[in-house]
C-alpha cells in the first residue's frame, strides 16, 4: 500500500515538472516571437541621390503693381472684376471726362490755327504775296506821282539849282586834285617841301571847301524837296508796303521765332490736356490677374492691383552657412502644401548679395523661377523648397540606419534566406541624402538587410518524459 501510494505521489510530481518545463518553453517561444515582431528591415535600392538646401517661402508674382489715377475726378466706369485677366493697354477703370473732351477739342483747333501760321511763315501763301505784291508796287507808283507833282509845284528848280553847284565845284576839286598830284609828281619839289606851301597845294584846299559847302547844299535841298506832306505819306506808304513783302519773302529771325514759339505753347497746351485725359484711366501696365481693387461706380478714388501671373517666383531665405552652395541656375524641386503630391521644378533666378540679419540670425534672400506648369498655382500658396546641389544618379543605396561600423570598417546585415538570421556585407559608403546613402559592395537591388539589430534565437533543453522530450528549441 505505501509503494502505490509513493508510485501516484512521483507520477503527480513528474507531470507538475513536465508542465512547469512546458510553461516556460512557451514563454521562451512567445519572448522571441515578440521580439521577431520588433525587428525592423529595409532593402537594397537603386536611387538617385540629391544633396540640397531646403527652405520655405510662398508663391509671389514676378510683378506686381498698385495702380489708381493721376488726376481727380468721379468715376464713371469700371471694366474688370477681381480675378479678371487683362492684357497690356486695357482699360480698367475710366472717370468722368467730359469737360476735359471740351476742353481737348478747343486746344486741338488752337493748336491747328498756329501750325497753319507757322507754316505760312516759312513758306508764304502765293496768294498773299501776289496781294503784297500788288500792294507795294501801287505804293510806289502813288511816291512816284507826288515827287511829280512836287517837282511841278518848284521845289525841283531849287533842288536842280544847288545840285548844279556841286557838280561844278566837284569839278574844280577834281582839276586841284590833278594839278597837285602832278606837282607831286616832280621829285625835287617832294624833295624839298615846296609842295606843302605851292599854289597848288591852296588851290587843293579851296577846291576841297568849296566842294563840301556844294554837297552840304545839295543836300539841304533835297530834304526840302521831300518834305512835303504828300511825298513823304506816299513815302511811309512805299515803306510800309515793302516791309510787308519782304517780311513774307524772307521772314526775320524774331519773326521765325515767335511763330515757332506761338505753336511750341499751342502744342504744349495741348498735350497738357491730352495727358489729363489719359490720366482719367487705369490702363494694364502688363498681361497679367487683377487680385484687389477698390473701384465703384460714382466713387472719387480708385485703386486696382495687377499681378503679372505668367511667371510666378518663389523668395526663400538661406542661412549664411549655406549660401555659398547656391548658384544661379541651379534646379529646384517645390511642392505645396495646398497641392498634396504636387511638384512642381525651377531654377534658381536671382540671390540678393546682401543679407538680413533677424535675431542675429544671417539670412539671404533666393529667388526661385517656377517652369510652366498645368497645375492650379495660386499666388501666395504656401512652398517648400528644394534647391538641387549635387545629384547621384543611379547608385546603390541603403537605409541610412542600416549602416554599422566596428573596428574592420562598415558592414550591413543582411537578412538570411530563412528569414531568421542575419549575414554580414561589407561596404564602402559614399553619399547621403539624409534617408537613404550610396554604398558599394556585395548587395542586389532589392535585397532585404536589417535596420534594427537582427534577432537573437532562444536555445533550450529539455528530457524525455515516457519517451517523449519535453522542453527545448
Amino acid at each position: 500500500m505505501k509503494k502505490r501510494t509513493w508510485f501516484i505521489i512521483g507520477v503527480v510530481a513528474v507531470l507538475i515538472v513536465a508542465g512547469a518545463v512546458i510553461v516556460t518553453n512557451n514563454q521562451n517561444n512567445t519572448a522571441q516571437a515578440a521580439a521577431q515582431a520588433n525587428v525592423q528591415t529595409g532593402r537594397v535600392t537603386r536611387a538617385t541621390l540629391l544633396s540640397t538646401v531646403d527652405s520655405s517661402g510662398s508663391v509671389t508674382p514676378e510683378s506686381k503693381v498698385t495702380l489708381s489715377f493721376s488726376t481727380a475726378g468721379t468715376v464713371a466706369k469700371v471694366n474688370v472684376q477681381v480675378g479678371a485677366h487683362v492684357k497690356k493697354g486695357d482699360v480698367l477703370a475710366e472717370l468722368d471726362t467730359s469737360s476735359l473732351e471740351l476742353q481737348l477739342a478747343q486746344q486741338r483747333q488752337s493748336f491747328l490755327s498756329q501750325q497753319a501760321s507757322y507754316s505760312m511763315t516759312i513758306q508764304p501763301d502765293p496768294n498773299a504775296v501776289k496781294s503784297a505784291q500788288i500792294a507795294f508796287n501801287n505804293a510806289a507808283a502813288a511816291y512816284k506821282l507826288a515827287q511829280q507833282k512836287y517837282v511841278v509845284n518848284g521845289a525841283n528848280q531849287v533842288l536842280t539849282s544847288s545840285c548844279n553847284n556841286l557838280d561844278d565845284a566837284k569839278k574844280t576839286y577834281d582839276d586841284a586834285v590833278n594839278a597837285y598830284n602832278a606837282l607831286l609828281a616832280n621829285w625835287r619839289a617832294v624833295v624839298n617841301g615846296s609842295y606843302q606851301i605851292s599854289p597848288q597845294k591852296a588851290q587843293l584846299d579851296r577846291a576841297r571847301a568849296a566842294y563840301d559847302v556844294a554837297l552840304a547844299n545839295c543836300n539841304i535841298s533835297k530834304n526840302t524837296a521831300n518834305d512835303s506832306s504828300g511825298v513823304q505819306s506816299a513815302a511811309a506808304q512805299l515803306q510800309q508796303a515793302k516791309l510787308n513783302l519782304d517780311t513774307l519773302m524772307t521772314p526775320s529771325a524774331l519773326t521765325l521765332a515767335t511763330a515757332k514759339a506761338q505753336l511750341d505753347q499751342a502744342r504744349l497746351s495741348l498735350t497738357q490736356v491730352q495727358q489729363q485725359l489719359d490720366n482719367a484711366k487705369i490702363v494694364a501696365p502688363f498681361n497679367g490677374v487683377v487680385t484687389q481693387m477698390t473701384a465703384i461706380v460714382g466713387g472719387a478714388s480708385a485703386t486696382i492691383v495687377e499681378a503679372d501671373d505668367a511667371q510666378l517666383n518663389i523668395g526663400v531665405l538661406v542661412d549664411e552657412t549655406e549660401i555659398g552652395q547656391a548658384k544661379l541656375g541651379q534646379k529646384v524641386h517645390v511642392t505645396f502644401d495646398g497641392l498634396p503630391g504636387t511638384t512642381i521644378t525651377g531654377t534658381v533666378g536671382r540671390i540678393n548679395p546682401a543679407g538680413t540679419v533677424s535675431q542675429g540670425v544671417v539670412n539671404y534672400l533666393v529667388n526661385v523661377d517656377l517652369d510652366p506648369t498645368t497645375s492650379t498655382l495660386r499666388l501666395d500658396m504656401s512652398a517648400n523648397v528644394r534647391i538641387i546641389l549635387e545629384t547621384h544618379a543611379n547608385v546603390l543605396a541603403v537605409p541610412g540606419g542600416s549602416i554599422r561600423s566596428d573596428a574592420q570598417g562598415y558592414y550591413v546585415n543582411a537578412v538570411d534566406q530563412a528569414g531568421t538570421g542575419a549575414t554580414r556585407i561589407d561596404v564602402t559608403t559614399g553619399f547621403t541624402d539624409g534617408d537613404l546613402t550610396e554604398v558599394s559592395g556585395n548587395l542586389q537591388p532589392n535585397q532585404r538587410l536589417y535596420i534594427s539589430a537582427p534577432p537573437v534565437r532562444q536555445q533550450g533543453g529539455g528530457f524525455n518524459l515516457f519517451g517523449l522530450r519535453l522542453g527545448g528549441g
